[in-house]
């Protein structure tokens, strides 16, 4: 990670035709070429699975894999959103040790990686609830995990910088109760007043085909860090957005989305803007309904917006110079994956990227992307 003077690097198969378990021990393979020469601590895979027999028979294989390839323990994350271009995509972040100290600690099977250096430590890890049915059970676990796993950092829920959230059936309902807002409601009771001089977490909220809940997190402490949200002036706050654009009608509490449309963080040397997860929606309303190629224009035009020359203004005296850094792009349907890659390409060319499918927080958004911009 780019704070942690390393980055990420998306592994893909050599060959995109071979069968999942083939797949996954390409890229492993791969993982242990890159780290004979730089030091990884996370992977997140991105799979196709079949079946929730599927997918943990899967986590089992990994898993057992990966102990017989490293001495190390990682922080490992097996998000069900299938890539477009092959079954599997390992996501591995690395470090550099000269620099930090790094432990893991662990509660279950839920796990980060504590660095530390100076007056300043991160947190990155995640937590995972796949033990029951309903969306509101398995987010409230996996808020008790992630606020044990911080506490056990010394950390609180108040020092979480970025957030994914990832839902299984994320527009689905259980009874009347839709799945995202109960997921909003939870974090809503959880969040309390922890963010209110803050400011709330960077986040993105997305669908996956199983898995429960997912909460992938970084949380930093330090006495040496500027940390502040981002707006886009063309974009009201999803925290602050009005009740009839919140899913679920039936729901009886329906509080908004706690988070912020990015976050900037400046650390020693290192600044950057963490980009939320981004759609096509200008104010609160989506705009390109039905065309994947506009919604992606949208979205790339509000991600620009956070950091323009109005928004670095605001962060500091100095002239800062943005680089759009990564991007994962989330693609509602197949169909619509050539016409959103030409329109993404047109605009950041060959930037390091990842396509995957998943399902995405409104019926009408076909498309959500996210990233880093690095400011020197």
């Amino acid at each position: 990670m780019f704070f942690l003077h390393g980055d990420r690097i998306y592994i893909k198969p050599g060959h995109a035709c071979g069968t999942v378990k083939e797949q996954i021990e390409d890229c492993l393979l791969q993982v242990k070429k890159i780290n004979s020469g730089k030091k990884i601590f996370k992977l997140n895979y991105f799979v196709d699975t079949k079946s929730d027999e599927d997918y943990a028979g899967l986590m089992e294989l990994v898993q057992a894999r990966v102990d017989e390839l490293f001495t190390e323990k990682f922080v490992q994350n097996f998000i069900a959103q299938p890539p477009l271009t092959c079954k599997v995509v390992i996501e591995a972040f690395y470090y550099d040790p000269s620099v930090w100290k790094m432990k893991t600690i662990s509660i279950g099977d839920n796990n980060a990686a504590i660095f530390e250096q100076g007056n300043t430590r991160f947190l990155v890890g995640m937590v995972q609830s796949n033990h029951d049915a309903s969306c509101h059970v398995n987010a409230e676990m996996a808020f008790t995990d992630l606020s044990s796993l911080l506490a056990q950092a010394g950390m609180e829920m108040k020092n979480i910088i970025r957030q994914w959230n990832y839902l299984e059936n994320i527009l689905g309902f259980d009874g009347e109760e839709q799945r995202y807002q109960e997921f909003n409601n939870v974090r809503s009771r959880f969040y309390g007043d922890a963010f209110l001089e803050t400011g709330y977490p960077a986040a993105t909220g997305i669908g996956m085909n199983r898995g429960g809940v997912i909460i992938e997190f970084i949380a930093v402490v330090s006495t040496e860090m500027i940390s502040k949200p981002v707006d886009n002036p063309g974009q009201i706050s999803a925290h602050k957005y009005s009740e009839k654009v919140l899913i679920g009608d039936e729901c009886v509490l329906k509080t908004t989305p706690k988070f912020e449309r990015a976050r900037y963080l400046g650390i020693q040397d290192k600044k950057l803007i963490l980009i939320s997860g981004t759609a096509s929606i200008v104010g609160e309303k989506t705009m390109g309904v039905d065309d994947p190629a506009m919604q992606t224009e949208v979205t790339i035009d509000n991600i620009r917006r956070l950091y323009s020359e109005e928004v670095l203004k605001t962060l500091s005296d100095g002239n800062l110079e943005p680089t759009y850094d990564h991007a994962r792009v989330y693609v509602k349907f197949r169909k619509d994956f050539p016409a959103i890659k030409r329109a993404f390409r047109k605009n950041y060319g060959n930037l390091p990227v990842v396509y995957i499918i998943a399902d995405i927080c409104r019926t009408d958004l076909l498309v959500e992307i996210e990233g880093k911009v690095i400011l020197e």
